[in-house]
């Protein structure tokens, strides 16, 4: 955690101190640096598409558990329209790029991140369909929510290198290949600065009620239930541990952006992203040790 935090840190500071704006890198890493790591993880790993349906079913078996837990748990709570619909959100909606890759690199390494890259995957097709109903309280019809996937560059990385792989296409030319690598490397540091600029926009924690409950099921409900899935998928070794660790990522950013396109709670998805990723290092940490120790 140590590492990610200290460049997270030089975002933050340059957010404060010069003003960067977080949306042209967030614009270049969603459209290239994403797509390239997303490409090369897979392309350059040997993942059969058997193993890959697993930990892409595992995931959205994942999210879609935890939204319906969440929505019952809000209900329960009286939580109405656009708050429950901005708190639900920050529970499905998990922080599986900039933050979840980053850690799965510096804790277990290449391998594991591979595995990481497709729960970012399978998370990004949930926000921006799951995501995009939840957000719009029912307003966005079912068929534009899953057309909103196209909006999806690291999907068509994936089918790329897919696609090479069952054509029997296991190597590019020398410069492609070299070009798509240097983003790939790039794209984890680049991401954490991401991050850092970020966190350096939040403010100060309100709602405190919601924000606890949102917090509570994103950080400690979710990987609970993401030990079970990954039993139940038959997630052994470097996949489990990517899809434990992803299971207990933070709030996404990107439901500031859902908030605000559909006009839901937009300061109580700030609360909830600042909220979780304040105490993540902590409870990612424990998850961590437990994992790098056989405990779970």
């Amino acid at each position: 955690m140590i590492p990610v935090l200290t460049i997270a840190s030089i975002g933050l500071y340059l957010r404060r101190r010069f003003k960067v704006d977080p949306k042209m890198v967030s614009s270049m890493m969603f459209n290239v640096f994403s797509p390239a790591l997303t490409f090369y993880a897979l392309y350059s790993r040997d993942i059969s598409g058997g193993e890959f349906l697993r930990m892409y079913g595992a995931t959205l078996v994942l999210l879609w558990i935890v939204a319906g837990t969440s929505f019952f748990i809000l209900r329960l709570q009286n939580a109405q329209g656009a708050e429950r619909a901005a708190t639900l959100l920050a529970t499905f909606a998990f922080n599986g790029g900039n933050f979840g890759l980053s850690i799965v690199s510096f804790a277990f390494g290449e391998e594991a991140l591979s595995w990481a890259v497709i729960a970012f995957v399978a998370g990004s097709t949930t926000a921006y369909t799951l995501g995009v109903y939840t957000a719009s309280n029912g307003r966005a019809s079912i068929k534009a929510s899953l057309l909103n996937v196209l909006r999806t560059p690291p999907i068509y990385a994936l089918v790329a290198a897919f696609a090479l792989k069952g054509l029997g296409i296991n190597e590019l030319p020398p410069a492609m290949d070299r070009s798509i690598k240097l983003l790939a490397d790039a794209s984890i540091p680049l991401m954490i600065i991401l991050l850092g600029l970020q966190l350096g926009e939040l403010g100060t924690l309100t709602r405190l009620r919601l924000v606890f409950t949102g917090t509570t099921i994103r950080l400690l409900l979710a990987p609970l239930i993401g030990i079970v899935i990954a039993s139940l998928f038959g997630l052994t070794g470097d996949a489990r541990t990517a899809f434990i660790v992803q299971a207990g990522m933070p709030t996404a950013v990107m439901t500031i952006v859902l908030a605000t396109e559909f006009d839901t709670d937009r300061d109580l998805a700030l609360n909830l992203i600042m909220a979780t990723t304040l105490i993540s290092p902590i409870t990612l940490s424990i998850i961590i040790y437990l994992l790098q120790n056989g405990i779970i």
